[in-house]
């Protein structure tokens, strides 16, 4: 299953980008932990914290479409140092302000609206390096998708680590360590750097590519499905008594997208993106459905795993179908409008959950994430979504 993946990896500069593109994306899950531990330590407010994490989560996605669209113009190398410096400014102005809520807001919005839009740079990255392979660029993606879910399976848990033991300062210094590491690495890369867009196009000129619009809409779906299934698994722990199983639960939804990944990722498909993202968000909701019927958390961990499975493959037919759908030279913007909307989507499925768990419970709660599966399905049934679009004209 293996063989694929080192396959893919001999591409020349693979293994730097990517490894650069893992060091820069890993303080997004640290980040966002970070906020909400500090905050509340030092304010004893979780609403406070909660706010701050969300006002950063937003600032990303609406800063993320900005600063893609300036990469594909000017290109990642003279655009992710910049980024990085303007990012870590942000941090410093949250942590050195903790008595100023207006203040650690601001900071917090910087910060985010300048964290690079790392998933799309990696990814536009890979569509460059295999456009003479592209029956390789699912292989790449699927690589990719497999670290995000390691990214957000350890840091977390370096985060609270460091929070606890070191103080709640210094997982803001690691991450802006990190971002500034991963960045210069990347932007050193510029032989595998993708194609600079030479004239020029208004921000939102990619949902004008055919059939493009639905994908920020198809990632907005995913979100909402991590995002109300992991509030809910939160609270369903919680119910249970067992709050401490709701980080294994967690976690075993995301090795479970990781294993479904590496297999995905592994075989030669011969049927279209289309059929697939129709087919794995149409399971995906078929297998989050036995969460509505657990009653405990041990079987809750089991059907949760299972289900992870069917989310990378989702996801990574998702990105290539983006890929196929955008021009090159604007592919940096249309894999961040679906970034974006996966973003927005988490906020809302989180949000929507709170009130769903509150008044109606969590086995009520637990069919949001089935709904937004097949919203996805429903999206992805649309007409021309596997035709390659023709670049329109600015």
């Amino acid at each position: 299953m293996l063989a694929s993946y080192r396959e893919v990896l001999r591409t020349p500069g693979a293994k730097r980008f990517s490894a650069a593109a893992f060091i820069a994306r890993l303080p997004m899950a640290i980040v966002m932990l970070a906020i909400v531990l500090y905050v509340s330590d030092s304010t004893g407010s979780f609403a406070k914290a909660g706010a701050l994490a969300a006002a950063f989560q937003i600032a990303a996605a609406a800063g993320g479409l900005v600063t893609s669209r300036i990469m594909d113009r000017r290109g990642q190398r003279a655009t992710l140092p910049a980024l990085a410096v303007v990012n870590v400014a942000g941090l410093l102005l949250f942590v050195l302000s903790p008595d100023s809520l207006v203040l650690q807001a601001i900071g917090v919005v910087v910060a985010g609206a300048a964290y690079p839009p790392m998933s799309s740079v990696v990814r536009s990255r890979w569509a460059a390096a295999l456009t003479d392979a592209p029956d390789q660029l699912r292989t790449g993606f699927a690589w990719e998708s497999v670290l995000d879910e390691l990214i957000f399976t350890i840091g977390p848990l370096i985060t609270a680590v460091m929070a606890v033991q070191l103080g709640y300062a210094w997982p803001f210094v690691v991450a802006s360590v990190l971002t500034v590491t991963g960045c210069l690495l990347l932007a050193h890369e510029h032989a595998t750097q993708p194609p600079i867009q030479t004239e020029r196009h208004d921000l939102g000129n990619a949902l004008r590519q055919k059939a493009m619009w639905r994908m920020p809409l198809v990632g907005a779906a995913f979100g909402w499905v991590f995002g109300s299934y992991e509030v809910t698994i939160v609270a369903f722990a919680s119910d249970q008594g067992m709050p401490g199983w709701s980080g294994l639960v967690i976690g075993l939804w995301a090795a479970g997208s990781a294993v479904g990944g590496l297999w995905f990722g592994s075989r030669a498909w011969k049927s279209s993106l289309q059929r697939h993202l129709i087919v794995c968000t149409f399971i995906l909701g078929l297998v989050l459905i036995p969460a509505i019927f657990v009653e405990s958390v041990q079987v809750l961990a089991v059907t949760t795993f299972i289900a992870g499975a069917a989310i990378s493959p989702g996801l990574i037919s998702t990105y290539a179908l983006v890929e196929r759908l955008a021009p090159a030279v604007l592919l940096t913007e249309s894999l961040t409008w679906t970034n974006s909307g996966m973003i927005l989507g988490y906020a809302a499925g989180t949000s929507l959950s709170g009130l769903f768990i509150d008044s109606l419970g969590t086995s009520v709660s637990f069919i949001l994430p089935v709904l937004g599966a097949w919203v996805a399905t429903l999206l992805a049934l649309g007409p021309t979504l596997a035709a390659r679009a023709t670049p329109v004209i600015p």
